[in-house]
């Protein structure tokens, strides 16, 4: 069933005046961190740490702690429709539970929150669902056998990487991971490794770059500031994470995406080299010897894309790299060339030195008595 939520109040693990006492305006659980007397219809009952209650509305809270400070985590939330939701799963209002687990409740806490402060779309739902979910594990917990419970780790872990992809930005290490976990680090990495096929780091690496990718394809948004959205540590490490396993840089594939998406103004008459070079994979000059043209490459990226040298590249004709297919296709830019009209977005196919197709975007601009080329590489980009 749904439950409506309302007035939504957490805390996780706060340190408390020694006592609590006043009564409860909606429904109030507890968590406890510490040892805790407190007092009930029935009586006076002691608390250990990981016991948890939730006081129902208008109840009495009266809570001392037992010599330490008292710490516990809190959720205070109204709702007009929870007590068929507890009585669906058994819950007893203002009874202290002893669950064998309760390593969830703080995360969703923050969940809860993080979704009441934002107020973002449906997050009335997703508060009923947060709240609920906690409940039921409790209740899980408490029937649960403990002998049985122990080989849990597989499901831990899973719950644990969906809070590390929901919160990807925050500063996490395999140390407060592990702890999460209760483990040590090795065994937490190793766990982790075998459950999901990818280390922790590269998950959360990778997690963070799809993210930037969705920022960097929407935005002309700064690549710093992507980079801090995402958690990177440092431009320069986002940079580098980046362009391993995306094979471009940050700035590179925001330009490809946003022109690929008419963001970038594509008007050919007034191309500039500078807006050409930014959007393009490769660029360079083009030299006529003969009717033929001739590709000179300004970096070494270009002669490792099609596999040759840079020397060789300097003496090989363009149309000896076209694929069969294209020829006529290149016949006619090469024509438009010679001629000293430009060239904008001709869709080839290249021949790499191993026999490999290439597709590519091919433009050509003509500045005085020079000739520029830009290439896009085609290639679908695996993230």
């Amino acid at each position: 069933m749904k439950v409506r939520i309302t007035n939504v109040s957490s805390n996780a693990c706060e340190l408390t005046p020694k006592a609590i006492k006043h009564k409860s305006s909606g429904y109030e659980f507890y968590l406890f961190q510490s040892d805790a007397i407190i007092s009930l219809p029935g009586g006076i009952s002691e608390v250990k740490y990981g016991d948890c209650i939730l006081y129902g509305e208008n109840d009495l809270v009266e809570i001392k702690a037992s010599g330490e400070p008292l710490e516990c985590s809190l959720i205070s939330y109204k709702s007009a429709d929870c007590k068929k939701f507890l009585s669906d799963i058994d819950f007893e209002i203002s009874k202290i539970y002893r669950p064998i687990q309760t390593y969830f409740v703080d995360s969703i806490l923050v969940k809860v929150n993080k979704e009441y402060k934002s107020k973002d779309l449906h997050f009335d739902k997703a508060l009923s669902i947060h709240i609920q979910e906690m409940l039921l594990k409790v209740s899980r917990f408490v029937r649960q056998d403990f002998v049985l419970s122990l080989p849990d780790h597989a499901q831990k872990l899973r719950e644990l990487r969906t809070e590390v992809h929901e919160n990807f930005p925050k500063r996490w290490t395999i140390e407060n991971m592990s702890q999460i976990m209760g483990l040590s680090a090795s065994r937490f990495a190793s766990l982790y490794k075998q459950i999901f096929n990818i280390s922790p780091t590269e998950d959360l690496i990778r997690t963070r770059i799809d993210q930037s990718k969705k920022m960097l394809s929407a935005t002309k948004v700064s690549i710093k500031k992507v980079s801090a959205a995402c958690g990177f540590e440092s431009v320069h490490y986002f940079h580098r994470a980046f362009k391993k396993r995306i094979g471009l840089t940050p700035k590179h594939f925001q330009n490809k995406m946003l022109t690929n998406q008419g963001s970038v103004p594509v008007d050919q008459n007034k191309q500039s080299l500078d807006s050409m070079s930014l959007t393009s994979d490769f660029s360079g000059t083009l030299e006529i010897i003969n009717g033929e043209i001739v590709f000179h490459g300004n970096d070494s990226d270009w002669s490792k894309f099609l596999g040759y040298s840079a020397e060789h590249l300097n003496d090989k004709p363009f149309m000896n790299l076209i694929s069969d297919d294209d020829l006529d296709k290149a016949k006619g830019a090469v024509n438009s060339i010679v001629n000293g009209k430009n060239v904008f977005n001709v869709n080839l196919s290249l021949i790499s030195k191993n026999g490999d197709s290439l597709p590519i975007n091919f433009s050509a601009i003509s500045r005085g008595n020079s000739i520029f080329w830009f290439v896009k590489s085609e290639l679908v980009i695996i993230s």
